[in-house]
């Protein structure tokens, strides 16, 4: 009799801590009715963002403190959104267990642009902060929005690949073949260059191998921009005459310069690619892999080669008398197979990786 006593007793405890376990888990905390709001920045403030400092603090955030009604610790959210979209997708930017929160120069214009904002206009986004706490079925509470002036910067330019279309060239209007690249900037993405012959009446560029889109050309004295075929057609880049020329774009400024090649034009007979991607080792530097003389211009040359990481360099007619790398030092690649090209009247060269 006693035994079961004791059972019952136990059995009993045990229940009670349940309860209580399940109460507290249970328990739901409410914010205080009245609303509350942001305190900087102001509602109609306007900021200019600078991409020369990029880690500077461009906003700080301060909020006026939520009370839950009971000892715990309140989680708080900044939140952006496209203006006059009533917060339907939310973007969370920063959270934080105080009432301040900063955000820097460029985490600011990546979420500007991400928003939808245009690089150099003005704009604007919805702010608000979502205040929570970490009891089950607690209510979270939502600030009163604000709106603010934003004026992006252009991020960092993606690496886009350009490829020559037109009667001035190899490929003449032909998309899938004989797309000689133009050379992209290595430190400045949005510059790219080309220096070469071309037959009379101009040229354009395409991104992407097989499409009429996006493309580049002009619209008088500026690069016009098509994203797609149902844009306008801008003009050629001009080429009155066949012969060589100079050309550079930048497709960040949408600006371009185009101007009768008057250098060295030196012939080699042959190009080749040497160093330690060849091999993975200093061995590769005994190795020498041909670059093929275009048709259309013998100071453009291509390979495609798979390369280990490592270094290299360009050399003509076999020997070290004269070579390129990358301002008079190796050249830096990473592992994976590449069309590569090169251009012996200014050494500019591209990869582009290839499956």
């Amino acid at each position: 009799m006693k035994l079961i006593y004791k059972i019952f007793i136990a059995v009993l405890v045990l229940a009670g801590f349940s309860s209580c376990e399940n109460e507290e888990n249970l328990m739901i905390l409410e914010p205080q009715e009245a609303a509350f709001s942001l305190i900087t920045p102001e509602g109609g403030s306007s900021t200019i963002l600078n991409k020369d400092t990029p880690n500077n603090t461009a906003l700080t955030f301060t909020w006026e403190k939520v009370n839950y009604g009971n000892p715990t610790i309140v989680t708080y959210t900044v939140q952006f959104a496209s203006s006059n979209t009533e917060f339907a997708a939310p973007i969370d930017i920063t959270t934080s267990t105080t009432t301040h929160a900063t955000i820097t120069v460029a985490e600011l214009n990546a979420k500007a642009l991400e928003l939808g904002l245009k690089a150099n206009e003005e704009g604007t986004i919805d702010v608000r902060v979502k205040s929570t706490v970490g009891t089950t079925l607690s209510e979270p509470k939502l600030s009163t929005p604000i709106t603010i002036n934003l004026t992006p910067y252009r991020g960092v330019f993606p690496k886009v690949d350009l490829f020559l279309v037109g009667p001035g060239t190899a490929a003449g209007w032909s998309v899938t073949s004989n797309n000689m690249p133009i050379y992209r900037d290595p430190k400045e993405p949005a510059k790219q260059y080309y220096t070469g012959f071309f037959n009379k009446d101009g040229f354009k560029l395409i991104e992407q191998i097989g499409f009429w889109a996006p493309l580049y050309g002009t619209n008088g004295a500026k690069v016009q921009y098509r994203a797609t075929e149902s844009d306008t057609d801008p003009g050629v880049f001009p080429t009155t005459a066949s012969g060589y020329y100079s050309f550079e774009i930048n497709l960040e400024e949408l600006t371009y310069k185009i101007t009768p090649y008057t250098g060295p034009m030196t012939t080699y007979a042959t190009i080749g690619l040497t160093g330690s991607v060849l091999t993975g080792d200093d061995a590769g530097w005994n190795t020498e892999v041909p670059l093929v003389k275009s048709a259309f211009d013998s100071h453009i040359w291509k390979v495609t080669q798979t390369l280990k990481a490592g270094k290299m360099k360009f050399k003509a007619n076999n020997s070290w008398d004269v070579s390129w790398g990358d301002n008079g030092g190796d050249i830096i690649v990473e592992a994976g197979k590449y069309e590569i090209w090169f251009n012996d009247l200014d050494g500019r060269y591209m990869f582009i990786p290839t499956p």
